[in-house]
């Protein structure tokens, strides 16, 4: 459980230096966008602006470079706040500057609309983006800057500018979304395996609580039966000594040495009488483990508060009181469907369902977990990561009594099935007349 442990903390550890890294990587990439824009620009508008205006536009880009590393910072939102709208006003005054040239325009949208969709929640991203584009839409309207008439975009122009920017907004929004998921993924495996270790905790103090409450239990029916030895059978012994002492010390008479004697035996009976009957209630006192249907219920009652799987339990016509060796391999085969259910096949479902009928007793431990259904046959042991050495242990148990044993994954999900013969004792004949009007008997 340690290195299970140890292992989580370092993909979480491994993870962050990925997200920086990524990050990283962005910001080396579209600082690398920029300042090719910027050569374009300089390239396609030397001498067109007046050099003074030329120079203040390049400052612009160069702004864009700086403002760049402050949009990926992960966790401090003023920051990114302000170098989002510092980013965007160097954007929307090169756009003013140039007109609509979309060879300009789209390379420098690329690397906001990154920022704003990885960085914000949906609502504020799209405020964003709507934003941007209304800046868009007016700087692409006939105005005139330094002096130089800068001509209105044609309307595809404008729709295509925007339908791009939609886009790739919607791809980022899309990456943001597998990058969340992934991370509830690491979650929901991490919360996943702190369950399981508390089902582990939790079996390992039941076992030690079941060990010790045994054995107190053993300790105390012996005090209580020496007590009970020690109150009728050493009392009723003393007054036999005392009679029988009586009558040696007697002068000889033979019918008071007769009496005497009579009286030590009448005397003998009754506490031989009474200590058949102690021990007789001693024996019918019920155990105070849990029998049957309510020691599946609480098994699967702690499996289901410890992990958060609902258990549906369907007891049919379970008697009240099993052979222990049958109630013992029910209960082991119920722990290992929800551990199999648990640990290998990710189930948020668990059902279980009793059947007794013509001396047999079935038990059906089926989830929805995940399954391979083309490997599944009945009465063949599946290649399946999901049976191991539990299950095959199980099924050898239950094919030594007679019994038959399936597990395999199934439709939806795996099974796991049982059908054992009750053994028929004095008990066992009892219960199938009470249970089934039309029992005969073998």
């Amino acid at each position: 459980m340690r290195e299970r442990s140890k292992w989580y903390t370092n993909n979480r550890k491994l993870s962050s230096k990925r997200g920086i890294v990524f990050r990283f990587i962005l910001i080396l990439i579209f600082c690398c966008l920029y300042v090719l824009v910027k050569e374009n620009f300089s390239q396609k508008y030397q001498g067109v602006f007046p050099e003074a205006s030329h120079e203040q536009i390049i400052v612009f880009f160069y702004s864009l470079i700086v403002f760049l590393p402050f949009l990926f910072i992960p966790s401090n939102f003023v920051v990114v706040n302000l170098s989002i709208m510092g980013t965007l006003a160097s954007f929307l005054f090169i756009a003013f500057a140039i007109g609509p040239d979309l060879s300009l325009i789209i390379p420098l949208m690329i690397p906001l609309l990154c920022a704003v969709t990885l960085q914000f929640s949906r609502i504020q991203a799209s405020f964003w983006i709507v934003f941007m584009n209304a800046g868009l839409f007016f700087a692409f309207q006939s105005h005139t800057a330094w002096g130089i008439p800068i001509k209105a975009a044609h309307r595809m122009e404008i729709f295509l500018c925007f339908v791009i920017s939609l886009i790739m907004g919607a791809l980022f929004f899309l990456l943001k979304w597998q990058d969340n998921h992934i991370k509830e993924l690491i979650s929901s495996l991490e919360r996943l395996d702190q369950a399981y270790q508390k089902v582990v905790d939790a079996n390992l103090d039941f076992q030690t609580y079941a060990l010790f409450a045994r054995e107190e239990a053993m300790e105390k029916e012996r005090r209580r039966l020496a007590g009970e030895l020690h109150d009728i059978i050493g009392y009723s012994l003393t007054n036999v000594i005392m009679l029988i002492q009586a009558a040696q010390l007697g002068k000889g008479d033979s019918e008071q040495t007769h009496a005497i004697l009579e009286k030590a035996r009448l005397h003998a009976d009754e506490s031989l009488r009474e200590a058949r009957q102690a021990l007789a209630i001693l024996r019918s006192e019920p155990s105070d483990r849990p029998r049957g249907a309510n020691l599946f219920l609480k098994l699967t009652k702690t499996f289901q508060e410890v992990t958060g799987i609902p258990i549906r339990v369907d007891f049919a016509n379970l008697p009240a009181i099993l052979p222990s060796d049958i109630e013992k391999i029910i209960y082991r085969l119920i722990q290992e469907g929800l551990t199999n259910a648990f640990k290998h096949g990710k189930a948020t479902e668990v059902f279980i369902s009793f059947w007794v009928a013509e001396g047999n007793i079935t038990v059906r431990i089926r989830d929805n977990g995940q399954g391979d259904t083309s490997t599944y046959s009945q009465g063949i042991e599946p290649t399946n990561k999901r049976t191991g050495i539990g299950l095959a242990g199980l099924r050898e148990e239950v094919e030594q009594r007679g019994g038959c044993f399936n597990a395999g994954p199934v439709p939806g999900g795996f099974l796991l099935e049982a059908t054992i013969p009750i053994q028929k004792d004095n008990k066992g004949l009892q219960y199938e007349r009470k249970t089934n009007p039309n029992f005969i008997g073998r």
